[in-house]
This record gives structure tokens, sequence and C-alpha cells, in this order.
């Protein structure tokens, strides 16, 4: 991803898009905007699940599940 498609998405998850929020969320647990970064994934799978993302939620029990293992 493009270093300003991914300012695009971090602008539009800031100004509440749930979606954008639940994208960054993925891309930073699975690497795709460079090395695995899994406090930003949480933070922002948890600022989308919390509205109701349940894609979201999905991915802040995966990333809770490997960091309790």
């Amino acid at each position: 991803m493009a270093q300003d498609a991914l300012v695009k998405l971090i602008d539009a998850a800031a100004r509440g898009n749930i979606f954008a929020a639940a994208q960054l969320g993925e891309g930073y647990m699975k690497g795709t905007f460079g090395k695995v970064n899994l406090e930003k994934a949480l933070k922002w799978s948890r600022y989308a699940a919390k509205r109701g993302n349940d894609h979201a939620a999905d991915i802040v029990k995966e990333i809770e599940a490997k960091l309790n293992k």
C-alpha cells in the first residue's frame, strides 16, 4: 500500500470511519503496512469493534489470543 493511501486511511479512521479503522487493524496485524504492529492493530480494531464492527472484534480476539500465549 502506498504511503499516501495509508495516510488517507488513518485520516478516515480518525474522523470516525469504522470500516477504515477495521482495515487499519487488520493491516497492522498482517503487516500490510510494513512490519507487524500489534499495538496499533489493537488500537484501531478495538475502536472499530466498540462501534459495532464484527470483523474488528474478531481481530481483537485473535491478537489477544496471540499475546496471551
